[in-house]
C-alpha cells in the first residue's frame, strides 16, 4: 500500500511539472530574451547617435562650402536631395528621414544633422550621413579647401513626433 502512495504521488508531481514547467520556461526565456533585445537596440542606438552628432567643417564661406555640397549631393540623387530653405535631405525612406544644413562656424562653415525622423525604432540615416561627410571632405580637398571635425552635436527625441533634434 506505501508503495502505491509513493507511485501516485510521483505521477501528481510529474503532472504538475509538466503543467508549469513549460509557462515558467517560457516566461525566463521572453524575460531573458527582452533584456538582452534592450540592451542590444540601446548599443545600437548610441553608435548611431554618435554618428549623427558628428559635424564637419569646411574652412570656406558659405557659398564656396554650398557649392562644394550641391556637387557630392547632384551625384547621388537617390541618397540625397537638395531642400529648399538652404537644407539637404537624406533619404531612408523619404527625401527628408534626416535634414542637413550649412551653419557658420568660427572656423568657416559647419555641415550639421538638424533634424532625424526614425523608422523601425531608430534613426537609419547615419550611414548616409557618414557618406555625405566622406564625399564632401574628398571634394572640398579637391578644390583645396581644409577640412576638420567640427564640435559634436546632441539629438534628443521627440516623444510625440519620433524624430531625433539638436539639443
Amino acid at each position: 500500500m506505501d508503495n502505491a502512495l509513493i507511485y501516485v504521488a510521483v505521477i501528481a508531481a510529474i503532472l504538475v511539472l509538466a503543467i508549469f514547467l513549460p509557462r515558467w520556461v517560457r516566461r525566463s526565456t521572453d524575460a531573458a530574451g527582452g533584456r538582452e533585445g534592450r540592451r542590444y537596440a540601446t548599443t545600437r542606438l548610441t553608435g548611431i547617435l554618435d554618428e549623427l552628432d558628428t559635424t564637419l567643417v569646411l574652412h570656406a564661406p558659405e557659398a564656396t562650402a554650398r557649392e562644394v555640397v550641391d556637387g557630392v549631393v547632384l551625384q547621388q540623387p537617390r541618397k540625397f536631395t537638395r531642400l529648399g530653405g538652404g537644407g539637404y535631405g537624406i533619404r531612408f525612406i523619404e527625401p527628408d528621414d534626416a535634414i542637413v544644413r550649412l551653419v557658420d562656424d568660427e572656423r568657416g562653415t559647419r555641415l550639421e544633422v538638424e533634424r532625424v525622423r526614425e523608422h523601425l525604432g531608430v534613426p537609419n540615416t547615419s550611414e548616409f550621413w557618414a557618406d555625405l561627410r566622406s564625399g564632401v571632405s574628398a571634394a572640398a580637398h579637391a578644390r583645396g579647401i581644409d577640412v576638420s571635425p567640427g564640435r559634436p552635436t546632441q539629438h534628443r527625441r521627440d516623444e510625440a513626433t519620433g524624430t531625433w533634434m539638436p539639443v
